[in-house]
């Protein structure tokens, strides 16, 4: 049974992705075409770079809450993350690794380390939300179009939810502490410590400077993701929509990789990003199936780095799954 829940989420990438490049959107040779041009390795480098010291950054904001961290700690642990959703999806996320791994480096618990990936995780997708539902609302009332109103409805009804949930969280909370307190049950003394580690995540969000600092942040690294994916689209000869249309969908598409459930998104990333703009055309769809395509290989290549990063102690890999099972 361990071994089903092992490699399940692999299988079902590989068969997302077997589906589109049998239905026509996964065209490798687009994919190869890219990777052929220089210029666009060269910018892809230089983004992505950028993007990891951001996620770095980002993260950071929610740890010095609790503790100080070195910047290149910070970095460190995110390159780990990242080999980690790659490299090991069933059961041991990278967001979990990299608090299991601060919490064995810096004096804090396991359940505040957690805290501080939910809290980065959690506030950083209400962020690409947020960005969603203003830039089509933006650009709804500039030019009107039944496609974006079903987009815009969409996307104001999940931030209007998220916040909802988000304000009303904590006196939930509060109410399980109440009934949980002197409980000796196992399970409600596991209970009251899963929804503890959300209690920074509510915290965070009702502190306006760090939730100003997360969304400045979330701008720019969707900024370069979403950026790379515009300059692919074009350079296979195509005209995406208006650009902050275009960020709208794409944030969309990244909520859905977000959901885990294959390693790092691959295959649900490319048939979200095929729904979403195959409703423009059917080639639009395919380019963005391929520019996302391509910025998983860049993810995959930096992953690489933490991979490399960790090596240094390569029986911490097993001690990792086994304590993943106690978190």
């Amino acid at each position: 049974m361990s071994s089903i829940k092992k490699i399940w989420r692999p299988i079902v990438a590989l068969l997302l992705l077997f589906v589109l490049i049998k239905s026509g959107p996964f065209k490798i040779d687009q994919i190869q075409f890219i990777l052929s041009q220089q210029t666009i390795l060269f910018v892809g480098l230089s983004l992505f770079a950028v993007q990891f010291v951001l996620f770095a950054v980002r993260w950071s904001f929610f740890v010095h809450l609790i503790t100080p961290l070195a910047f290149l700690k910070s970095l460190k642990l995110t390159l780990v993350g990242q080999f980690f959703s790659f490299f090991i999806p069933g059961g041991v996320g990278g967001d979990v690794v990299k608090a299991l791994e601060l919490s064995r480096t810096e004096t804090i618990s396991k359940s505040q380390a957690l805290s501080t990936v939910l809290a980065d995780r959690i506030l950083s997708l209400f962020a690409m939300i947020t960005m969603s539902a203003a830039f089509l609302l933006y650009e709804y009332i500039q030019q009107p179009s039944e496609n974006l109103k079903r987009f815009l409805i969409v996307s104001s009804i999940l931030f209007v939810a998220v916040a909802i949930g988000l304000f009303s969280a904590p006196y939930i909370v509060n109410k399980f502490s109440f009934l949980f307190k002197n409980k000796n049950s196992f399970i409600l003394v596991k209970l009251e410590k899963i929804i503890s580690s959300f209690a920074m995540t509510f915290n965070a969000f009702r502190n306006i400077k760090i939730q100003a600092k997360n969304l400045i942040a979330c701008i720019a690294i969707q900024f370069i993701s979403i950026y790379f994916l515009y300059y692919i689209v074009q350079n296979l000869g195509l005209t995406p929509p208006p650009f902050l249309i275009f960020f709208s969908l794409c944030c969309f598409g990244f909520l859905a990789s977000a959901i885990p459930i294959t390693p790092a998104g691959i295959g649900v990333g490319q048939a979200a990003f095929y729904f979403l703009f195959s409703t423009f055309s059917p080639e639009l769809g395919q380019a963005t199936v391929t520019a996302v395509s391509v910025l998983q290989l860049f993810n995959l290549l930096f992953a690489l780095f933490g991979g490399i990063i960790f090596s240094v102690q390569p029986k911490k890999i097993k001690q990792i799954e086994l304590q993943s099972e106690v978190i």
